[in-house]
């Protein structure tokens, strides 16, 4: 193994550690695929930028990518956006409901670190316990972009530049 391999395989070893909650978390939204809409100078971010299809959405760990969201941007016309680890994990609202509306089961949202050989920063939004369905994880999407649209824009998608 060379110095380089060693070197990433010591910051992987770093990186597996629990994400604290004053952590800044970037996420690319990419541009031409509704994940936002666009009025005037302004765009709000909708549900589906956090979509994932194994309802685990990926972000990036600021502090492990030197603070730059250029590393989660991906391509120049995407935008990235950041959230807090704290107001994540303080989402209360994702609930699975009996068909008489009563809450049967509470999701508790964390953010777990899960680096990959490339990408070190690489964490994702997961719940416990797993979601039952696709309509209990759309409420998580729907807080998670309310909370993109309390932020500024970390990086401006190219229709607003």
């Amino acid at each position: 193994m060379d110095s380089q391999q060693q070197l990433k395989l010591d910051e992987l070893e770093t990186s597996v550690d629990t994400v604290k909650n004053d952590e800044l978390l970037y996420r690319c939204i990419f541009y031409g695929r509704n994940c936002y809409q666009v009025t005037g100078n302004t765009a709000k971010i909708s549900s589906q930028a956090f979509s994932d299809r194994h309802q685990a959405p990926s972000m990036d760990r600021a502090c492990l990518c030197n603070y730059d969201p250029k590393w989660t941007q991906k391509h120049e016309q995407n935008g990235v956006i950041s959230l807090i680890v704290v107001d994540i994990r303080m989402i209360d609202s994702v609930v699975q409901c009996d068909a008489k509306g009563n809450i049967i089961c509470q999701h508790k949202i964390d953010v777990h670190p899960r680096p990959t050989t490339d990408n070190i920063a690489h964490a994702q939004i997961e719940p416990s316990p797993e979601y039952q369905n696709k309509t209990t994880f759309r409420k998580l999407l729907e807080r998670l972009a309310f909370l993109a649209n309390q932020r500024e824009w970390e990086i401006k998608p190219y229709d607003l530049c």
